[in-house]
């Protein structure tokens, strides 16, 4: 089943000395962007939670918040001043090598900035159990909100499948009646002339023919069903369907501008309101 790209999980790891809490937050993106906040870890502590996050994640603007309480009192705390120059002096780098300005609450937090005389003997494999339980949360939420994501796609899929099947329908009926009515008029225009009845053929067909959407209509029929398809996979697909239904649209905007009649603009009209809601809910599939 598909997932959303949306979610929130929140981990806790207490022991005897330090309470650790971990915040995911995942909100919809082209791609998988990692970013730390909080608590300053190791690099081969981050190295392990990126590789936790990507393999189950896949995509997505993720925020992982970590913050460490300690539980034993310490006697003082002081400002960091040395790490408040260094980030400092790193910031104004990047302002003028890049042009870029970034502010420091979007670097660390103020809690960072603080320091306590009481040694922090941190656990990473802790960290690490804080990070999981998070991320096992969030990872439902993905999959409780994809849930009622799919089952809102499958209606709507089925209202256009509606739409294009009356469509057909009306196409279908329209393009017996106007041979008709095409062969009557010439017929009407030529008189007693007499003519090639094989040709009067060929030249209403060919005049009906350019107001035929039968093309159309078996391609948006073939892209429903791989909608069907990868709507209903337990692998991301966001990217996939976000294409089928662009072709649909293509396939829809066809068949609005070929087909004269007053009903299958109707169903134009109600398949584009529906694909439009289906573009917006696809953008936070992943």
């Amino acid at each position: 089943m598909i997932k959303s790209m949306t979610g929130f999980g929140r981990g806790e790891f207490i022991d005897s000395s330090n309470k650790i809490t971990t915040e995911i937050r995942s909100v919809n993106s082209r791609f998988l962007e990692i970013k730390f906040r909080g608590h300053t870890i190791d690099l081969e502590t981050e190295r392990r939670i990126r590789i936790m996050l990507e393999k189950i994640l896949n995509r997505g603007n993720i925020s992982v918040q970590i913050e460490v309480q300690n539980l034993i009192e310490s006697n003082s705390v002081t400002f960091d001043k040395e790490r408040f120059e260094l980030v400092q002096n790193i910031l104004k780098e990047i302002h003028v090598s890049y042009g870029q300005k970034i502010n420091l609450s979007d670097i660390i937090s103020s809690q960072d900035l603080l320091k306590s005389d009481y040694p922090k003997q941190m656990n990473n494999e802790n960290i690490i159990s804080s990070v999981s339980e998070a991320l096992l949360q969030l990872d439902e939420m993905r999959i409780h909100e994809g849930l009622n994501i799919h089952s809102d796609l499958t209606k709507r899929v089925n209202a256009l499948k509606l739409s294009i099947s009356n469509a057909e329908k009306i196409s279908s009926e329209y393009s017996s009646e106007k041979q008709k009515s095409l062969s009557i008029k010439i017929l009407d225009l030529l008189g007693n002339e007499k003519i090639d009845e094989s040709r009067l053929i060929q030249e209403v067909a060919y005049l009906a023919d350019k107001s035929d959407i039968t093309e159309e209509i078996i391609r948006c029929q073939s892209h429903f069903e791989q909608l069907d398809i990868y709507i209903g996979k337990n692998e991301p697909s966001g990217k996939r369907i976000n294409f089928l239904i662009q072709e649909i649209s293509r396939e829809v905007n066809t068949i609005g501008s070929k087909s004269p009649q007053t009903e299958v603009t109707k169903n134009v009209v109600e398949m584009k309101n529906e694909l439009e809601k289906i573009r917006e809910q696809v953008q936070n599939v992943l």
